[in-house]
């Protein structure tokens, strides 16, 4: 994305769509107060990141351990009808 012919980085994407005053301000070097609540932010979504992938491969997990308990019940199913009488 460009603003007045300079390439905006995705780095500061959020900062510039959020208030591009703020952008601006950061260009000339001020530092925001609100570092700690940022940090904080970032840790939050990074740790929410985890928790995301974590269930991911819970559920893949839960899905294969159906999927074998299924394919068990299918064989003793079949496995009885051909039992003899």
């Amino acid at each position: 994305m460009y603003h007045r012919g300079r390439l905006i980085c995705a780095s500061e994407i959020g900062t510039w769509c959020y208030c591009r005053k703020a952008w601006h301000l950061q260009q000339r070097g001020y530092q925001s107060a609100l570092t700690a609540e940022r940090e904080a932010g970032r840790l939050y979504h990074q740790a929410h990141s985890c928790d995301l992938q974590r269930a991911r491969r819970q559920r893949i997990g839960a899905i294969l351990v159906m999927t074998v308990c299924i394919l068990l019940l299918a064989l003793f199913g079949l496995a009885r009808m051909w039992e003899p009488q």
